[in-house]
């Protein structure tokens, strides 16, 4: 290290120093965010025996309540704030203590009848007070172990650990296991890892390794975001992190200004409709001045409005993003991966590799223009946490990678998938293609044009007649007519990306598939994992000889791409059918 430092003459050393600075401090502050045991919990978890969750999540509940009987008082304590006297409030303070009451009741006897035990043949975990349930979880029927924890059960140390066997959706919350100290989530789910692998070879439980908790001494976390792994024999085979600079870039591509922008108007109604019940705005009366300012000023209020709201709104999409990625570490051990990510909510998915149907790359524009993607596993069974950024569409395997780095981070979390062909290596769509997208396209405008026509004479002939209103017509009739524009504007962009970059191939073992479009779309799926391939063509396309193909796995459901060459789909049906090759060579 010293010899590198004194011949290296452009400061590369200096640099790499103060990156291995930061990263330590990056790495203590994760340290303290996640810890690895929670309060009052002791080293090297005995796991043997009838468990149930730690008291602590009993706070839990009883913070859930209050939150409950906080919302049913708001009205009531908003109008006392006012200066109003409220009659019924001693009934809604009565409903409100009821209901903490109620929680904290819920959450004892749910904390008292939920036990889960190691036995011979698989975890055994046990609920209901009235209706008493017990279900066994074979190990090696086990796919994934993920743990999860929101902000207070973070402030605890608790977490919350979901076993998906692939039936998740009709098993329910029955194969959850709420309320587990930091330390005996992570232990339990090694130790259930372990069995699996066990139950697979056809071996027997031998009892744990003596000293398999030692990576909480040695400070090798599940959620240790050092950017390299821990040199040390409980180190991952990989470990891949996200630098905070690539982090904020993450967020900045990843916004949904729309949707929050919507979720923010909504919530200014609400908000409105909140103080016309609670008596403090009679909006009555206030309609009539409304309706006496000058519409040019109505128009520019609500100008105003609509662009203070996509600023919200993006604000409010970029801390979702970056809170909900801060602190990514995807790593692999032998053939298991996982995957943690979360500031103030934590997340921790396992999956055997063996469980991955597909990989999926997603760009949007901004990110097709920056060169990044966002890479996705679709893993059979459900992920068994409601966060949506990592169940919908698959289990985020990378939030944010340039594409020259795609393979090497493949290589090292999962090697089945490195190596694929390379886009320009596949079979665009025919000529034929283009025509059909422009026709489509051209239908879709003509019907958009005729929708915000058919709109702009229905809310004009609802307005008053007078010279006064003529100015919100004309101001309507520009703000359709802009919206329009942008709607037919993003479909013929979509429509050129998507003949563009639309491909279809396969090597010897992986098919890939490219959907274009203002978002693209890359599918790489091993022969393995397809459960059937077929090309279907309508009359239209059989015309021109072009077909539609579609893939389909366990996980993914239907992957599809139109107006593919005839030939192409007939190259990936034989491919993708070792009978079929079979005959055709006899």
């Amino acid at each position: 290290m010293g010899t590198q430092c004194e011949n290296a003459a452009d400061g590369r050393c200096e640099d790499a120093a103060r990156g291995h600075r930061e990263s330590e401090r990056w790495h203590d502050v994760e340290r303290m965010a996640n810890p690895e045991r929670s309060l009052f919990e002791a080293p090297n978890p005995a796991l043997e025996g009838v468990h149930r969750g730690s008291p602590l999540s009993l706070v839990t509940g009883a913070v859930s309540g209050l939150g409950v009987a906080l919302g049913v008082s708001l009205v009531a304590i908003v109008r006392v704030i006012g200066g109003n006297v409220v009659e019924e409030l001693p009934g809604i303070v009565a409903g409100a203590v009821l209901l903490i009451a109620a929680s904290v009741v819920g959450a004892v006897v749910t904390w008292r009848t939920r036990t889960w035990e190691l036995t011979d043949a698989g975890i055994m975990l046990c609920s209901g007070l009235v209706n008493a349930r017990r279900l066994q979880v074979p190990y090696e029927h086990i796919h994934t172990v993920n743990m999860s924890s929101s902000l207070m059960e973070r402030v605890l140390g608790i977490m919350t650990l979901d076993l998906d066997t692939g039936a998740a959706d009709t098993e329910g919350q029955v194969t959850s296991i709420k309320g587990l100290q930091a330390g005996v989530a992570e232990a339990l789910r090694e130790e259930l890892f372990r069995r699996k692998a066990a139950a697979l070879a056809g071996q027997d439980f031998a009892p744990a390794a003596e000293g398999m908790f030692a990576r909480q001494a040695t400070g090798d976390s599940p959620v240790d975001p050092a950017p390299a792994c821990d040199a040390s024999d409980k180190a991952p085979d990989a470990c891949v992190t996200l630098a905070p600079a690539r982090l904020v870039l993450a967020a900045l591509t990843e916004t949904r200004v729309i949707a929050q922008a919507a979720g923010f108007l909504i919530l200014i109604v609400q908000g409105i409709n909140f103080l016309q019940e609670s008596r403090l705005v009679n909006l009555s009366e206030a309609a009539g001045d409304i309706a006496a300012l000058p519409i040019a000023l109505l128009v520019a209020v609500a100008g105003l409005l609509l662009a203070l709201s996509l600023i919200i709104g993006f604000a409010i999409s970029f801390a979702i993003s970056l809170i909900g990625f801060a602190g990514y570490r995807a790593e692999r051990r032998g053939g298991r991966i996982t995957v943690e990510r979360g500031l103030l909510g934590r997340t921790s998915h396992a999956v055997a590799s063996e469980r991955i149907q597909a990989l999926r790359i997603r760009q949007g524009l901004v990110r097709q223009l920056l060169g990044y993607a966002e890479v996705r596993a679709s893993v059979v069974g459900s992920i068994g946490s409601s966060d949506e950024s990592s169940t919908a569409g698959g289990m985020v395997l990378h939030p944010f990678i340039h594409l020259s780095e795609l393979d090497a981070f493949l290589e090292a979390i999962v090697p089945e998938f490195a190596g694929a062909p390379h886009t320009s290596d596949l079979a665009r769509l025919p000529r034929a293609a283009a025509r059909r997208l422009a026709l489509r396209t051209s239908a879709k405008i003509a019907l958009l044009v005729a929708v915000l026509a058919g709109s702009c004479g229905l809310a004009g002939g609802a307005l008053p007649p007078g010279e006064s209103w003529a100015t919100l017509r004309q101001a309507l009739v520009v703000l359709l007519g802009a919206v329009g524009v942008a709607i037919a504007l993003r479909m013929v962009v979509g429509a050129v990306l998507r003949y563009r970059d639309s491909r279809i191939g396969h090597d010897r073992t992986r098919l890939v598939m490219v959907v274009g479009g203002i978002k693209r779309w890359t599918e790489v799926v091993p022969r393995s994992r397809l459960q059937h391939v077929t090309a279907s063509e309508s009359p239209f396309q059989r015309r021109v000889r072009v077909a539609t193909c579609v893939a389909r796995t366990a996980a993914l459901g239907d992957l599809v791409l139109r107006d593919v060459s005839v030939d192409d789909a007939e190259e990936i049906l034989t491919w993708s059918s070792p009978h079929r090759r079979a005959s055709d060579a006899s």
